[in-house]
């Protein structure tokens, strides 16, 4: 089955796991909320290219099951899953596939698919991850968060966040991190530590104000933290519709090892992950 559409499509991992057929359920939802195409992909290197087939015609059968009409295509490749991917991503608007998110440092080594294409995709790339136990709700229960900074890179980010809030109708959370001004913590003035806060206050109303405008109907709940970024988004991701983060793109042994926040909530967020890339 292969149809094409003129808007740019979202694209989903297509693998036969549990994982892949949740990551098709929101792909199908994104493509039906944008009114855009869905195409599906899969590599035939370890299932044949006859089963691949199959596996592709079942899932865009159940895509056009949920939302009659939706315009879908398919593609079998039989290359590296990621670069499959990577391939496909070029005219994407989105790509969406799973991640049994392992968080021990050989798996991050490993090279997973999908932080190979959420570190190198140039549409943002949305993860879906394989949960343990269920946590409690945490402060942004049912809201899309974002991580913000003060440099370009969330600017996407932030658009991405704001797009899939007004599209679900849900508030939004728009988290800035500090670690307090740079100088001596034990002989900084209370009048510092303050001046610093309003400081970061001013840069999150600043990175919000022209999204706000933009889309007026969505409740918008300014977060500024102190601490490492990373524990508090994943906090905030507790019940989450979806967390969305910038990122440098930098998918090399050296990004994984610095520990970014993208690669931090790749592996240890508690909803969806939303990786978009700087321009």
């Amino acid at each position: 089955m292969t149809r094409s559409g003129t808007a740019e499509p979202v694209v989903v991992g297509i693998d036969g796991s549990d994982l892949a057929t949740a990551a098709l359920a929101w792909g199908v939802d994104a493509a039906r909320r944008r009114s855009c195409p869905l195409r599906l992909v899969h590599t035939s290197g370890r299932t044949g290219r006859a089963a691949g087939e199959e596996m592709l015609d079942d899932a865009a059968a159940r895509a056009e099951r949920a939302v009659p009409g939706l315009d879908v295509s398919t593609v079998l490749d039989n290359g590296h899953p990621a670069d499959a991917l990577l391939k496909q991503a070029s005219d994407a608007s989105m790509v969406v596939l799973g991640a049994r998110g392992r968080s021990d440092l050989s798996s991050l080594l490993a090279g997973s698919t999908s932080l190979q294409v959420a570190m190198h995709a140039p549409c943002p790339v949305v993860v879906i991850r394989l949960l343990g136990e269920d946590a409690p709700p945490g402060p942004s229960a049912g809201r899309v968060v974002v991580g913000v900074d003060d440099s370009p890179r969330s600017e996407r980010a932030i658009d991405l966040a704001f797009s899939e809030a007004a599209s679900r109708g849900v508030g939004l959370t728009a988290v800035l991190t500090w670690l307090g001004p740079d100088i001596d913590t034990d002989a900084s003035p209370a009048h510092e530590w303050q001046q610093a806060a309003d400081d970061e206050q001013a840069i999150l109303m600043q990175r919000l104000a022209g999204p706000c405008e933009e889309f007026p109907g969505v409740d918008v709940l300014e977060k500024v933290v102190g601490g490492d970024p990373a524990a508090a988004l994943v906090d905030e991701s507790r019940g989450a519709e979806l967390i969305v983060v910038g990122s440098h793109g930098r998918g090399g042994l050296g990004g994984i090892l610095r520990g970014s926040v993208s690669h931090t909530l790749l592996h240890h967020a508690h909803c969806p992950v939303a990786v978009v890339r700087s321009r």
